[in-house]
């Protein structure tokens, strides 16, 4: 049985974002599911769009994911060409040649001004898609000192057909294709000729990628069969989209997009991992949180959707809670101190095992690593403001209940979590109050807050000055 290979090839004119993330990983699960390899290659060939840094982009957030390549350029493996296009424009030009020699592509001298012209003469004749009128092929020109493109001769009103992972039999009619530059006059090879090169030389098995490369399909089908070589198996995913059902992209206006930006913000890789893979995938069972391992064991190619995939922001956030929920309290701890903004708060100087027990209290409550600094307030120079204080004015506070809850505290020799806790049932008691009659006003009064995690551990971890304080400045 052959072995299976997939490969994420992404181009270096961005970031690692949530949609390329998704096909990375998409192609990384049917690989390890099946023993396979993943391969990352990089397509560069597009210089005048290429980014500095995005390749490292792409190598470093992929690393924190944990989507690790058998090969790249990094750790490649003889025998199966280079893992940069930017390597092998002589083995695209041979290839092309070849083609050129089989009578199967010709010489284009067209200049850019002539191809436009004829553009604009179809499109006034009514012509919706416009295709090369083929004026070289006829004409015949050969003039090496002239610049040229190199043109596939598309064959005639030949079916072309692929049976799609995810959309079934689907059919092309080269008809509605014209000839296609397959190497540019400065000698850098066309995205459809260089991918099915490149995948050919790497013995793949599988192209997992967007939905947006369909209208490229039937071009390298009909590379494929002019060089006599066997296709992959093509799997074209569907669209993710946000909420309001458009494509998920930097342009729509999405502010989460790139991988890093949840990095900075506090999303875990683990986190990243398990949603992107339910993205347009689903498990076969109710399950949601996933560890890599699992993923990998449950996967299956035909429950991929063929239906678009929502981004769900609110859903990431879940999923990134439960596996920080997961987390031992020393890793929470070393995690989310990280997040803490110390021009806000000075933690220098404060109890290392103080700061740990603050920081402990939100671990069941955080969805991400920065919201860390929405809940410290309470611990350092709180003051009550504007929004709690018509909370307050909500309860009918009897001055009695404050002025007992300040001396008991004040008396209380072991200002610990129990007898906290023990002086709010005394309190609940003697002034007939009970459930959020009870509780909003002494939170309120001891932590200058109307939210908070467990009441009486807050109180204790304040501190009995801070909190005695705290109540005195809204009495």
């Amino acid at each position: 049985m052959k072995k299976i290979r997939l490969r994420y090839a992404p181009s270096p004119t961005g970031y690692l974002h949530i949609g390329n993330t998704r096909t990375a990983l998409m192609n990384y699960l049917f690989a390890k599911h099946y023993n396979g390899d993943f391969i990352l290659r990089i397509e560069d060939t597009d210089i005048e769009r290429n980014v500095e840094g995005a390749i490292e982009s792409q190598f470093d957030n992929m690393d924190w994911l944990g989507i690790l390549p058998d090969e790249s350029f990094r750790n490649p493996k003889k025998g199966f060409g280079k893992y940069m296009q930017s390597e092998k424009f002589e083995v695209y030009k041979d290839y092309a040649n070849k083609l050129l020699k089989e009578n199967k592509a010709y010489k284009c001298f067209c200049t850019s001004e002539e191809l436009e012209k004829d553009r604009e003469q179809q499109l006034a004749k009514g012509i919706i898609a416009p295709q090369y009128n083929r004026k070289c092929l006829s004409n015949k020109i050969n003039d090496d000192n002239k610049p040229f493109n190199i043109r596939f001769k598309v064959p005639e009103n030949k079916l072309y057909k692929i049976n799609d992972v995810v959309r079934g039999n689907v059919e092309f009619n080269s008809k509605e294709i014209g000839d296609f530059v397959i190497l540019k006059s400065n000698g850098i090879a066309t995205y459809n000729f260089a991918v099915v090169i490149d995948d050919y030389d790497m013995k793949i098995t599988h192209v997992v990628r967007g939905e947006e490369h369909i209208s490229n399909t039937p071009r390298q089908c009909m590379i494929y069969e002019a060089f006599g070589w066997e296709e992959p198996k093509f799997c074209h995913l569907t669209l993710i989209v946000d909420e309001t059902k458009k494509k998920l992209s930097k342009r729509s206006g999405n502010a989460m997009f790139f991988i890093s930006q949840y990095k900075e913000q506090g999303y875990l890789p683990e986190a990243i991992f398990n949603y992107i893979s339910l993205l347009g995938w689903s498990p076969n069972s109710e399950q949601e949180i996933f560890t890599k391992e699992e993923l990998v064991k449950a996967f299956d190619e035909n429950r991929f959707s063929k239906s678009p995939s929502t981004f769900d922001m609110i859903k990431m956030k879940w999923i990134n809670s439960q596996w920080i929920k997961k987390m031992n309290e020393q890793d929470y701890i070393k995690f989310v101190t990280n997040f803490i903004d110390k021009n806000r708060f000075d933690i220098k100087g404060k109890d290392k095992a103080w700061i740990n027990s603050v920081l402990l209290l939100f671990k069941k409550e955080l969805e991400y690593g920065i919201q860390i600094n929405d809940h410290l307030d309470i611990f350092f120079n709180k003051i009550i403001d504007e929004k709690t204080k018509t909370v307050l004015k909500e309860f009918k506070i009897e001055k009695n209940l404050v002025n007992f809850l300040v001396e008991e505290l004040k008396n209380m020799e072991n200002f610990s979590e129990e007898n906290i806790k023990t002086l709010i049932n005394t309190i609940g008691k003697k002034f007939e109050k009970k459930g959020r009659e009870l509780f909003m006003p002494v939170r309120i009064f001891t932590t200058l807050s109307e939210h908070g995690p467990e009441l009486a551990k807050t109180i204790s971890l304040i501190g009995k000055e801070k909190v005695i304080l705290n109540i005195t400045s809204i009495k």
